[in-house]
């Protein structure tokens, strides 16, 4: 089994994808800090695919690029 890592130093490895980690700690606050990476890659679908997979655990998925391309206006 793969070893446990900062999620936030793990995930600047892959700009502009998704990420799927298995969380193993949290924060007081309950947020997650370390994990076991499951998936990275640029396709959403691909995300929910690697998600049905794990889902028995507890996991955290994100995007790790812009929420808004710069390109783009958001409407609200």
């Amino acid at each position: 089994m793969q070893e446990a890592v900062d999620i936030a130093e793990e995930s600047m490895r892959f700009p502009d994808e998704w990420v799927l980690f298995e969380v193993t700690e949290v924060t007081q606050e309950d947020l997650p800090v370390r994990g076991r990476l499951l998936f990275h890659g640029k396709s959403r679908e691909d995300l929910h695919r690697a998600a049905a997979k794990a889902r028995d655990l507890d996991t955290y998925a994100f995007f790790t690029g812009e929420p808004v391309p710069p390109h783009m206006i958001p409407v609200l």
